[in-house]
Order: structure tokens, then sequence, then C-alpha cells
């Protein structure tokens, strides 16, 4: 089966925004060779939908409810404005309308045509935050980095932050570091 004109993508996604009563029905539905594993993108304010024709040619099932998620996120932008969530109640009620389930991704298998390097596992690395307070000297060894008020001196946002790697090691170094120490390494 081969994929649809943009033409006759314009002339779907126009259909929808009239049966959604939405007064702008201009748009463009464009293929886009450069996306990768997104199935489909649209640009709201544009009133453009990026659709992928190297996923979508895998499941040209597919197509319909992918036209119809972009095409409601241009919908709910042009029925209720831009301070509405991306895939709040107004997306999904516009999505239901259209016949389809208000599903936020796709489940095309995309792996083989991610670059080596985006399937390689990310490995997230921890840190743990020495946070010294530069007017009183008060210390504390963190694992999320926290700002305000000192609780020694009660100065706000007072503080010198030094990271480490979150190990024992890092740990240690970070522990054995006077206050001349740390301002000597933000001067």
């Amino acid at each position: 089966m081969s994929l649809p004109s943009a033409t006759e993508l314009v002339e779907r996604a126009t259909a929808l925004l009239v049966g959604w009563r939405v007064v702008d029905t201009r748009i463009a539905v464009v293929w886009n060779d450069k996306l990768t594993t997104t199935a489909g993108r649209a640009f709201q304010r544009a009133g453009r939908i990026e659709l992928n024709p190297t996923l979508l040619a895998r499941a040209p099932d597919q197509l319909p409810m992918v036209l119809v998620h972009e095409a409601a996120h241009i919908a709910a932008f042009r029925l209720f404005g831009a301070n509405i969530p991306a895939h709040g109640r107004h997306w999904r009620s516009l999505m239901r309308l259209a016949g389809q389930e208000p599903a936020v991704t796709h489940d095309i298998p995309v792996d083989d045509l991610r670059p080596a390097a985006a399937r390689a596992r990310r490995v997230r690395r921890s840190y743990v935050y020495l946070r010294v307070c530069d007017s009183c000297g008060d210390r504390q060894l963190l694992d999320a980095l926290r700002y305000g008020r000192c609780a020694g001196c009660d100065a706000r946002d007072s503080f010198l932050v030094m990271k480490a790697p979150a190990s024992s090691a890092g740990r240690a170094a970070l522990s054995q570091l006077s206050l001349a120490q740390v301002r000597a390494a933000f001067d």
C-alpha cells in the first residue's frame, strides 16, 4: 500500500477541523524524511503537521490515528488557546469525537530505525553535592541540591556548591574539603 499524497492528507485534516467546528481550517501536512522515531508532530501556531513516511509505511493502518492525533493538537490550540495541556481533556475529547482512542504514543516498532548511538543504553550518572554557606560555613552533603535559606545563619542563597559522583569515594572527597578549599575553587 502506498502512502497518500500531502494533498490528500491536507483534505483529510481539513475535514477533521471542519468536523470539530474550527473556524480557521488552514492547515499544511507534509512528509518529513528526517523524523526517525516520531510518527508525527504538530506545529500548532503555524498550523503544520509533519508525518514520518518511513515509520508509517511500516504500519499504514496507524496513519489515520496519527493524523487525527496531530490535527487534534492544532484544533485544541485554535479552539481553546495556548494554555491547555498538550494531551489534556480538550485534546482527548477531540480524539474521541473523531472516533480514535486518545493514545499519546504510537506502538510501531522503532528499534532498528534509531541511530546506533541512540540505541546504546544511556546510564544516568548520579551525583552528591556539598553545599557550603559562604556567610557562616554551614556544610551539608546532599543527594539533591536545594537552595534557599541557610540553616546556620538564615542567609539567603549564599551557597558555594561542589559536586562529585555519588560513590563512597565521591562522598569522602567532598566531606574532607574545608571552607577555604571550597572558596579557593570558586576564585
